[in-house]
C-alpha cells in the first residue's frame, strides 16, 4: 500500500473512511506528528495503492500488518474513523498483541436497519445518477451546514459527469453492510475511545453509544462536526486523541 510518515515518538496509524485516502488525515497529522509518528495509507485497491485482490474489512487489515512488518513496529495505537473503525476492530479481535490503545471515531459496532438504508441509497444513486451525484450527496451528509457553506459552496460546482471505478465503489459499500462483529467486542481489552458527533447525519452518535456499552475498556466522547470531525473539528479531535493516547493507562 501507499503509505507516509510523519512525526516521532510512539507509532499511531491513522486510518481513513469508506473513500479510503490517507490525505483525509492531513489536518490531523501535522498536529499529531508534533508528539508521535503518524502513518497513513491509502487503502488497497484506492488512490496511490495498487489494485486490491479484495474489497474486505479483513483484507485491509491484513495489508496494515503488513505494513507494520515492513515498518518493524511490534504494536501501535490505531484511530480508525468510520470505515477505519472497522479495521481497528479486527486488529484488535485477532491481533490484540499488535494494538497498544484504539480511537474509534464515527463508527460503529454492526449496521442496523437505518445505516444498510442510507448506504443501499446511496448505492442507487451511484449507479443511476453516477459519481458526481454520489460524490455530492456524501458531502452535503458528512459535512455539517455552516462548515459546508463557509468551505466548500464558494468551490467549483459540482461535476455531475465525474468519472470513477464503479465495481470498486459499490464493492467497498458491501464490505461495509457484510461486516458485523458487534458480539465479540465484549472481549476486546485495549484501552479505547470512542468519538462519535451528536450532528452525525451518516453514522449517528447512537452508534457511539452503542460501542461504549460493548467495549469493557471504552471512553467516550461526543462532539459537533458532523461525519468528518477530524476535519471540521481539528484541534478540538486532536486534542481529545492526544489526551487519551497519552494518558495513564
Amino acid at each position: 500500500m501507499h503509505f507516509e510518515l510523519q512525526g516521532q515518538g510512539h507509532p499511531v496509524v491513522l486510518m481513513a473512511g469508506l473513500g479510503g485516502l490517507g490525505a483525509f488525515w492531513r489536518p490531523v497529522m501535522e498536529r499529531l506528528s508534533r508528539q508521535h509518528l503518524c502513518i497513513t495509507f491509502d487503502h488497497p485497491g484506492m488512490g496511490r495503492s495498487p489494485p486490491a485482490a479484495e474489497h474486505s474489512i479483513g483484507h485491509i487489515a491484513t495489508e496494515v500488518l503488513g505494513l507494520l512488518e515492513q515498518l518493524k513496529l511490534p504494536s501501535a495505537h490505531f484511530v480508525g474513523h468510520s470505515t477505519g473503525g472497522l479495521v481497528a476492530q479486527v486488529l484488535a479481535l485477532d491481533h490484540p498483541q499488535r494494538v497498544d490503545r484504539m480511537v474509534l471515531s464515527a463508527t460503529w459496532a454492526r449496521p442496523d436497519r437505518r445505516f444498510r438504508d442510507l448506504f443501499m441509497t446511496r448505492r442507487v444513486v451511484l449507479e443511476r445518477a453516477g459519481f458526481g451525484a454520489y460524490n455530492a450527496v456524501a458531502k452535503l451528509l458528512a459535512y455539517p451546514p455552516d462548515w459546508y457553506e463557509a468551505n466548500l459552496a464558494s468551490a467549483s460546482p459540482i461535476d455531475f459527469d465525474a468519472g470513477g471505478d464503479m465495481a470498486t465503489a459499490l464493492a467497498r459499500i458491501d464490505m461495509l453492510l457484510a461486516f458485523d462483529r458487534a458480539e465479540e467486542l465484549s472481549r476486546l481489552r485495549a484501552p479505547t475511545l470512542i468519538v462519535g458527533a451528536s450532528d452525525d447525519a451518516i453514522v449517528p452518535i447512537s452508534h457511539s453509544h452503542d460501542l461504549a456499552r460493548r467495549l469493557p475498556q471504552a471512553a467516550m466522547v461526543e462532539l459537533q462536526g458532523g461525519h468528518f470531525l477530524p476535519q471540521t473539528q481539528t484541534a478540538r479531535y486532536v486534542d481529545e486523541v492526544q489526551a487519551f493516547l497519552t494518558g495513564p493507562a
